[in-house]
């Protein structure tokens, strides 16, 4: 039976070959794909691909057959053929066997197209044989998918184009070149392409016991194609940047091997591009030719400090070097440095961080940081302040703003600094800290650490954000410290709480700043909100009534007793605290990318209450008045807080008048009017104690003589002010002393 089989097979076989030779199907294509006896190639990868091409283009599949090699390294001759070539052998087969085999279906008829290619001198091949007829089908056109017609489009486009680079003879590479190492090989390759205007990529390679190499490919960089995944948009609605097409199927390209002594040689080289060369005043822009050189990488790290971004970096370095192609690199190419550089600490992030942080306090032991983990090793609580911010807390501590809206870091971690007012009215620095949450438990450790740090010593007010969990933390670790809201967030959340119609109603807006900011006492702040309140329609507003449940805890008039709590009022220290957060709040930095940008920040900040310490000490402010109590405080307050003393003068000067005076035992009493709140101020001076107050509250909350007390100081002729209205934060000595 077995027998009857084999006969059957033969018999087939032997009438295949007799349909192949009756019906010989020759493919149709342009003339310009089509193989011819004679044709030359650089190299047999070009013979291949040309091959592959044609192939393709007309509907039938390629197999690489036998070659022979001259020398164990250079091919003489190989073969390329339809991929239905010959038949499936019987050989293995065992017809008493009964064991089950997946059926293989039969794709081999006997068909006899191939070309072979020989070997001629160099790296040049000929096509020696070529049948060019099949004895079966071929793929229909419209079956032929689109990646075929795209590369055989580009093999056309580089058979019409074979071009080979113009330099001297010396810089040339050729087979049997040695070199000492494949870092030698590499730079040798790139001087070559760089001089000659094509741009170099790294390829394949084979490892001897994963160390040592065997093998390297280097070539040109437009060598072979872009897929169509990379390529394509699978989904439309996904945004994706369209990528320029650079490879065209270039095969120029070069393959060392390593030696017996260690070296490496040259076994292969392809000259021929099929692509233009870049000319040389453009030879800076070609990628493998562009690097970061030593001088240009600190300038990254220079303009993360100063928060410009590393698109900025580049811009110095053209003016420096005159010419753009003497820096070395592209815009381009230090962002990647960049993005590379923290890609490379992303896993190390908060070791280095934690580490600089220590280091800091080796260098100095007035610097104070503190730091938690949790059960997994991960950092959860950081804090740190330094001996500056310490100082300046001993001078400043009397009004505290602590705020953790700023930023959520690249790790989930919310920033909490701490800040104050300084004697220029400017924001400064106390000390900051990073949360992995903002738990009771969380802030309970920052405030703790935040006195252990400080001494021990609370500060008199904290002004924080409108927080339940922050509330209970202040309350049990702050109890002497009294806490408010901070007004100025309220005013700037209150349009986001009301009807779209009210945003952007001017009426709404000035009459709840009066109410708000205006408002000197409980019941004018009382009358004033409900009249908003009904005028408006606001009763059903859940969240202005929650705001108003809780109104002595933001709202001044409730607080004219607390000292400098006028401070709120003003948005100087408000602006200039943004000012410092600007470069790194809201963005999603890592902690050392943020070490370095906040850093600088904070040296800027102290720069400028530099500046403002020299210019309050070495230049006079203008007079306006004659009275001895403005040059006074010109000599001892600084030049922002004299501004707003100086307002107080003029205002006295100009528009307050004194409606009666009473005197009793050393206390005078001053009814003071004619001002612009058309309100009528007591003010009571004790000549004894050289002391006065007033109902404005003015000194209170600000801690500067209102022109009420400045008018009676007047009227008893005082031409300095008296020491208890000479707060020592205000002055310029403030940290002296």
């Amino acid at each position: 039976m077995w027998l009857r089989c084999a006969y059957l097979r033969q018999a087939l076989q032997r009438s295949n070959r007799g349909a192949s030779e009756k019906e010989k199907v020759i493919p149709e294509c342009d003339e310009a794909l089509r193989p011819s006896l004679g044709m030359a190639f650089e190299g047999l990868s070009s013979a291949e691909e040309f091959y592959k091409s044609y192939a393709r283009h007309c509907g039938f599949k390629v197999r690489v057959g036998q070659h022979k090699l001259l020398n164990k390294e250079v091919v003489q001759f190989k073969r390329f053929m339809c991929s239905r070539e010959g038949f499936r052998s019987d050989r293995g087969k065992d017809p008493s066997s009964e064991r089950k085999k997946r059926n293989v279906k039969v794709t081999r008829c006997g068909c006899n197209a191939h070309i072979v290619v020989k070997w001629c001198s160099g790296n040049t091949y000929k096509v020696s044989s070529l049948i060019e007829h099949h004895n079966h089908g071929l793929v229909l056109p419209d079956r032929v998918t689109k990646s075929m017609r795209r590369v055989s489009e580009k093999a056309k486009n580089k058979l019409s184009s074979s071009l080979a680079p113009e330099c001297d003879e010396a810089l040339k590479p050729s087979v049997g070149m040695v070199f000492e190492d494949i870092g030698s090989v590499e730079e040798f390759y790139k001087s070559y392409a760089h001089h000659c205007g094509f741009s170099v990529r790294v390829g394949q390679r084979k490892l001897l016991n994963n160390e040592v190499v065997q093998w390297k490919r280097f070539m040109c960089s437009r060598e072979g194609f872009r897929s169509e995944k990379c390529m394509g948009v699978d989904d439309p609605s996904r945004k994706r940047k369209v990528r320029k097409v650079t490879r065209c199927g270039c095969d120029a390209r070069i393959i060392v091997k390593r030696c017996t002594d260690n070296k490496y040689k040259i076994t292969s080289w392809i000259e021929h591009h099929n692509h233009g060369f870049v000319p040389p005043d453009k030879c800076h822009l070609i990628r493998s030719n562009r690097q970061l050189s030593d001088k240009v990488k600190p300038t990254v790290s220079t303009h993360c400090k100063a928060s410009t971004g590393t698109s900025q970096a580049n811009k110095p370095d053209h003016v420096s070097e005159g010419r753009s192609d003497n820096v070395g690199c592209t815009k381009r190419d230090l962002q990647k440095y960049h993005h590379d550089l923290c890609s490379k600490i992303k896993n190390e992030d908060a070791q280095i961080f934690v580490a600089q942080l220590c280091r800091k306090q080796q260098e100095d032991s007035a610097f104070f940081f503190d730091c938690d983990v949790d059960d997994q090793g991960m950092l959860v609580h950081v804090f740190w302040a330094d001996a500056t911010s310490r100082k300046n807390y001993i001078y400043f501590s009397d009004m505290l703003t602590f705020d953790c809206t700023n930023t959520l870091n690249q790790h989930g971690m919310i920033f909490a600094p701490f800040t104050g007012t300084n004697h220029h009215l400017q924001s400064v620095f106390f000390g900051a800290a990073f949360l992995a949450d903002e738990k009771i438990e969380s802030y309970a450790w920052l405030f703790q650490t935040f006195l252990r740090a400080m001494g021990g010593v609370s500060p008199k007010t904290i002004v924080t954000r409108e927080n339940d969990r922050m509330k209970a933390a202040i309350s049990n670790v702050l109890p002497a410290t009294t806490h408010r809201l901070c007004m100025l967030e309220m005013l700037e959340r209150m349009p986001e709480k009301v009807e779209p119609s009210l945003r952007n109603n001017p009426l709404f807006q000035t009459r709840m700043n009066e109410c708000v900011l205006g408002s000197e006492t409980v019941f004018e702040f009382e009358s004033k909100w409900e009249s908003i309140i009904s005028d408006f329609g606001l009763q059903g507003n859940q969240w202005l009534a929650e705001r108003y449940s809780a109104r002595e805890r933001w709202i001044l008039a409730y607080s004219t007793d607390i000292h400098l709590s006028g401070i709120l009022r003003s948005t100087a220290w408000s602006k200039s605290a943004k000012s410092f957060f600007n470069c790194f709040i809201n963005q999603k930095l890592s902690l050392v990318e943020f070490w370095l940008r906040f850093e600088a920040a904070l040296e800027c900040q102290r720069q400028e209450e530099s500046n403002a310490d020299h210019t309050s000490a070495h230049t006079t402010p203008q007079l306006i008045t004659p009275w001895g109590l403005e040059k006074h405080g010109s000599v001892v307050f600084t030049h922002e807080v004299f501004e707003r003393f100086q307002e107080e003068i003029v205002a006295a000067r100009d528009h307050c008048v004194v409606e009666d005076m009473a005197q009793t035992e050393g206390v005078k009493t001053v009814a003071i009017g004619g001002d612009d709140s058309d309100k009528v101020r007591e003010v009571r001076w004790d000549a004894i104690t050289m002391t006065a107050n007033c109902s404005c509250k003015l000194f209170e909350s600000v801690g500067i003589p209102c022109r009420h007390i400045n008018l009676v100081l007047r009227s008893s002729k005082l031409n300095e002010l008296p020491s208890s209205c000479v707060l020592k934060r205000w002055q310029k000595s403030a940290k002296f002393g």
